[in-house]
């Protein structure tokens, strides 16, 4: 644009002088020449102050290079006013995600299959530095072979089981920090590594969920056994219960007592509306003669 205002303005002062002459002369054919230039000025006035302004959008940042030289003031969001003669370089400074599947190998030298996602941006302040010491394809030079290679320092470190289970979250967090440590100085923020999934060797991964399989079935035995050994305890106490009221009835059971409670049952089936006749022993022990009719 700067361009195009220089040349528009050459040529339109060549078109005043040019009218100006022709006035001069008397030529009136010509003389409109000298308006088309005066028109001319005035666009490429416009078009010289307007390379001058550049507009950022937002979540981005600009970079000047001038004539190879990179300037340290980055240009923010919105309307920004230049040196006409700048190229703006545009960087974004939104979240980025990175996905980078490898193979990698574990504390027992078997291979493992990694899925992840790395979540990064750019320091704003720091755009300008990047631009000079990596360029655009940061992620490319910088990003990935440091995540290959921290991946590799991390997963040696575990076994398999722990890259497949519960451990992957201490595995992801210190992949966090080894890739956070390597790249803090380079203006690259890592917002978080996410670990989206794990395979391991067919063989491994049988043995693993082999091995989980018999931890939870001796889980479930416990279980059993502890409900067994409380349901006995509880049949225990049952038949302590059952063994102390016996006791107790049968200390209070005396001859009197029971001699007693006999008459009064054959006095109750005496008074029954039944045609029953009774045929009780003068000695009232032995065990009367009940004949129903």
């Amino acid at each position: 644009m700067f361009i195009v205002g220089l040349i528009i303005l050459a040529l339109s002062i060549v078109f005043i002088i040019a009218g100006s002459a022709a006035k001069k002369r008397g030529d009136f054919r010509t003389a409109p020449v000298g308006l088309v230039g005066k028109i001319g000025i005035a666009l490429g006035v416009v078009l010289l102050v307007g390379s001058g302004i550049r507009i950022i959008g937002p979540g981005e940042v600009g970079v000047q290079d001038l004539f190879g030289k990179v300037l340290d003031r980055e240009l923010n969001s919105g309307v920004n006013l230049v040196n006409p003669l700048v190229q703006v370089h545009i960087f974004s400074i939104k979240t980025r995600e990175m996905q980078e599947t490898m193979n990698v190998p574990s504390m027992e030298g078997l291979q493992v299959d990694l899925d992840v996602s790395v979540l990064y941006k750019l320091q704003p302040e720091k755009a300008s530095d990047i631009f000079k010491t990596i360029g655009v394809q940061f992620q490319e030079i910088v990003i990935t072979p440091s995540f290959r290679s921290a991946a590799r320092n991390v997963s040696v470190r575990y076994d398999a089981k722990a890259l497949y289970t519960a451990g992957r979250e201490v595995i992801t967090q210190s992949l966090f920090d080894d890739l956070q440590e390597s790249l803090k100085d380079r203006g690259i923020i890592i917002e978080k590594v996410l670990l989206r999934s794990i395979k391991l060797p067919a063989m491994v991964t049988n043995a693993i969920e082999e091995k989980l399989k018999a931890d939870q079935d001796a889980q479930k035995m416990v279980f059993v056994l502890q409900k067994e050994t409380q349901e006995a305890e509880r049949k225990k106490v049952e038949a302590m219960g059952i063994k102390t009221a016996n006791t107790i009835i049968a200390q209070g059971l005396t001859s009197s007592y029971i001699q007693w409670y006999r008459i009064e049952i054959l006095k109750q089936l005496v008074n029954s509306p039944n045609n029953t006749v009774i045929i009780i022993p003068e000695d009232l022990k032995s065990s009367p003669l009940i004949l129903g009719k």
